[in-house]
């Protein structure tokens, strides 16, 4: 052992012996003088991702030693192991975890690299959650490089202030391109992992606006350095925020196509402003994090939904896209919630709360019960945005709000905000009390009041009820048949009796492939009709009725020469 780790109280260190076994080596050296017992845990989920994923079924071959010498272990929960140490100052824990599960929130390893959540891969001494330490890495042979976020001393060791900064930093080892930019005299880098046919001078470029875009709205940048892990795979995207960095998913081939370009420019604006909005404006459930169980907030709409109100608005003020464009954007979001049932069934709130059992866990009946705090939450913060400008005449705007809560919960208090705080917060940016406004649009089941609150900041709007014809069935091709995946509450297929899983065979004799809707359209959507499916290997007619489903329809738009300040503030020059 190094001098640099007898002065740490806690030294972990990371080896992959062999990458193609997926295999990480974890060596942890405690020193823990006035501890009889030691209780080691792995967290059983992740932070940014509300799922328990149970880490710790990935543990093998834990053990203990002192001096040398083993030491009595014992597990006394699912993610916890007990250490009896007795009178030695220092123990060394070794364990073994499997990481082959590729995504964001996960760790992987292979032969060509290693993507390491910390929260998957080091576990956390109970009752020294807020001792620093030190982490050291054994590179395997064919790796040459490590990017991570966390900060190097002068012996190699990356430093950690406690555990939730380690818990934080993701690490990507391999081979992979390095690439680097400023943002307000911030350095950033770029973990260019994997093949990928990405232009790296507009990449750069075009991050590089998206990063200013985001540090504008608070105005002050929180980081020393920033680090982007750019998985680039065969398919696939996504992304998770981090303290000082993030990992977000890219095709690897889709760089040359425009729309895919700007979403992923638009999932990187979304992580980027949770280095504000979530890791320092953040419920007050959300730090310091319990680890070992789900920790419940109704406020994870304005953790995520707010954050993704403001990727999409960060496209606009970038100039990646144009004002009609933002508000199309706008009318989807809200036309596909309001035709969604579940909208009917579970409040914003709600969501929130339950992310845990339903918005990492759905079914096939999930659009029926339940709404996306991240869609519902982006529609909300959009109303709160534009009942801020309207209400102040042009001189506030959600802006202002994020100000609001970095200096008094960031800055002056040191914590996070209650409901109560952030609608007060809310209420005296706007200058009149918004109370009945979240009574409605967070706690209710009510329409939000697109026509009152879109009206008042100057925008044309126009609502009405679409009759159309719809079947209600979503389908698959799978291998040859086609098999429903999802009927919606209240429509001619949910009335008829058409089940999920349900093999779609034919309407009235004709074959269908996959075509349902069309050939509906085909037969001029028959009132009534016969449905051949098959359930369960077992061949059904079902009398299938059509009739005229209501759809909402929103229309937004900017009234010809005209402008108030309200939307001036809101959204900035339109013309």
């Amino acid at each position: 052992m190094s001098q640099a780790q007898n002065t740490s109280i806690i030294h972990y260190n990371l080896s992959i012996p062999e990458p193609h076994t997926h295999y990480v080596k974890v060596e942890m050296e405690i020193f823990c003088p006035n501890k009889k017992d030691v209780s080691l845990s792995m967290p059983v989920w992740t932070p940014g991702s509300y799922l328990v994923r149970e880490f710790s079924k990935s543990v093998e071959r834990f053990e203990a030693t002192a001096s040398g010498k083993p030491l009595t272990v014992s597990k006394s929960k699912k993610n916890t192991w007990s250490v009896s140490k007795g009178k030695a100052e220092r123990i060394k824990v070794t364990y073994w975890v499997y990481a082959f599960e590729f995504s964001v929130r996960t760790s992987f390893v292979d032969a060509d690299q290693a993507l390491l959540n910390p929260s998957s891969i080091c576990m956390l001494v109970q009752g020294m959650e807020n001792t620093a330490g030190t982490l050291g890495i054994n590179l395997p042979g064919n790796y040459t490089k490590i990017s991570t976020a966390l900060p190097k001393n002068k012996e190699g060791y990356f430093l950690f202030s406690h555990y939730d900064e380690l818990a934080d930093s993701p690490i990507q080892l391999g081979n992979h391109e390095e690439w680097s930019f400023d943002v307000r005299g911030v350095p950033h880098k770029v973990a260019m992992v994997g093949i990928h046919n990405a232009d790296k001078t507009r990449l750069l470029k075009d991050l590089k606006t998206v990063c200013e875009t985001m540090t504008d709205i608070v105005g002050v940048h929180p980081c020393k350095e920033y680090l982007f892990i750019v998985q680039n795979v065969e398919a696939g995207g996504g992304g998770l925020e981090h303290l000082n960095s993030t990992v977000v998913v890219m095709s690897r081939l889709n760089w040359k196509d425009e729309s895919k370009y700007k979403s992923f420019l638009g999932l990187c604006a979304h992580e980027y402003f949770h280095l504000w909005n979530v890791k320092r404006i953040r419920p007050v459930e959300l730090g310091p994090f319990n680890y070992h169980e789900e920790n419940y907030t109704e406020q994870l709409w304005v953790a995520e939904g707010v954050t993704s109100y403001y990727d999409e608005l960060a496209m606009l003020r970038a100039g990646f896209v144009k004002p009609a464009q933002f508000l199309a954007t706008l009318e989807s979001y809200v036309n596909d919630l309001e035709n969604r049932p579940g909208s009917k069934i579970q409040t914003l709130a709600q969501s929130s709360h339950d992310a845990w059992i339903k918005e990492y866990r759905p079914n096939e009946n999930s659009k029926n019960t339940a709404i996306s705090y991240y869609a519902k939450g982006l529609v909300v913060a959009a109303l709160l945005d534009a009942k801020i400008s309207s209400s102040s005449n042009g001189k506030k705007n959600l802006d202002d709000l994020m100000k609001l809560l970095w200096n008094r919960f960031y800055i002056e208090k040191k914590r996070g905000f209650s409901p109560a705080e952030f609608e007060s917060a809310a209420s005296e940016v706007a200058g009149t009390d918004l109370k009945p406004f979240f009574d409605k649009h967070v706690r209710s089941l009510e329409t939000p009041d697109y026509q009152g609150v879109f009206s008042d900041v100057g925008l044309t709007v126009n609502i009405k009820t679409e009759k159309r014809h719809v079947s209600g069935m979503t389908t698959a091709q799978e291998n040859g048949k086609t098999i429903v995946k999802f009927t919606e509450n209240g429509t001619p297929a949910w009335n008829s009796g058409v089940n999920v899983n349900d093999e779609l065979i034919a309407i009235n004799g004709f074959r269908i492939n996959n075509d349902a809707d069309e050939l509906f359209k085909k037969l001029s959507y028959p009132e009534s009709s016969k449905l051949m499916v098959s359930r369960g290997g077992i061949v059904k007619e079902l009398d299938f009725r059509f009739s005229l489903t209501g759809r909402f329809a929103l229309s937004l738009g900017f009234e010809k020469d005209k402008t108030t300040p309200a939307l001036v503030k809101w959204l900035g020059k339109i013309n």
